[in-house]
């Protein structure tokens, strides 16, 4: 096995780091917002706006698992863990997808609750709070999954979602408050039924985050994209016959690789030592985010095919 010795002491390291400072700046960013809006909906008497300040609160939370992580994940492998605690990394963005699931059950019941009961509309100034959380949250979605795709972060990419849900939700609360400031006597309704709207955007989001990393966890091939540009770095090689298999998993923001490679059946076992150390540098300077490459040489013409890779 060969291990790229400068991912995990520069850009994993790097990208850990990075991680942690966006998670600090998203706890203190959803505290302010979540302190703004419950306050003004508790005050203004705003169902949505309640709602949505909620769910800031719970990226509190969010931010600061994604935090706890980051920082587990950057602990360097022991006996115990040979691989690493990278998978901290993706536990981080499951959790996070259960809080909001968890969140989204709860704003759901309770709007749904105020809807059957005698609830006057709230103020056009609730909508203020709205277009503050807007801005920020969509500054911060942006950045973060730009991130988190660079850095291939899974629980990063799960805080962007986290983030873009808030905005989708503040255009659902101004809708429904901006409903019933309308028609206050007729539309009142509309704002609890906003609460309802945002309880199932949180849920919808938190399963899809939820779904991805428990895909992960369960150690679930990475994209086709991406083992197709690991078999063809191998491929290039020049002594390899074929690429019999590729088989992979995502650990964190790194990818480990099993691969099997066909060679001149009557090529010496030095020779085809050297070989598969070729193909594993070839495959971690050509593959972004690979941490090891494992390659078993085969006779070629003389491998049973697998089904897998």
């Amino acid at each position: 096995m060969t291990e790229n010795p400068n991912y995990h002491n520069g850009s994993a390291e790097a990208g850990y780091r990075i991680g942690q400072n966006i998670a600090l700046a998203s706890v203190a960013i959803s505290a302010a917002l979540a302190a703004l809006k419950i306050g003004a909906g508790f005050a203004l008497g705003s169902t949505a706006l309640l709602a949505d300040g909620f769910e800031s609160a719970s990226d509190i939370f969010a931010s600061l698992i994604v935090l706890g992580g980051m920082i587990l994940a950057r602990r360097p492998a022991d006996s115990k863990h040979a691989y690493g605690y990278g998978r901290a990394e993706s536990l981080a963005g499951q959790t996070v997808a259960t809080i909001l699931l968890m969140f989204a059950v709860y704003i759901g019941a309770k709007s749904v609750v105020t809807l059957f009961s005698d609830k006057a509309a709230p103020p056009v100034t609730a909508l203020l709070p709205l277009g503050v959380s807007f801005a920020a949250k969509g500054a911060l979605s942006v950045y973060k999954r730009r991130v988190g795709l660079r850095l291939n972060s899974s629980a990063l990419l799960a805080d962007a979602a986290n983030d873009a849900m808030d905005m989708l939700s503040a255009i659902v609360a101004a809708a429904a408050i901006g409903l019933a400031v309308w028609q206050p006597d007729r539309l009142a309704w509309a704002d609890p039924v906003g609460g309802i709207g945002i309880a199932g955007i949180i849920f919808w989001i938190g399963l899809k985050v939820f779904r991805q990393t428990s895909s992960e966890l369960l150690d679930a091939m990475p994209d086709e994209h991406v083992t197709d540009i690991v078999r063809q770095a191998a491929g290039r090689v020049e002594g390899v016959r074929a690429v019999e298999k590729v088989l992979g998993r995502k650990s964190g923001m790194q990818y480990f690789f099993d691969l099997h490679i066909e060679v001149d059946p009557q090529m010496t076992v030095q020779d085809g030592h050297h070989l598969g150390h070729l193909v594993e540098e070839r495959i971690i300077a050509e593959c972004q985010n690979v941490k090891s490459v494992l390659v078993h040489v085969e006779p070629f013409g003389q491998v049973r095919r697998h089904p897998a890779g």
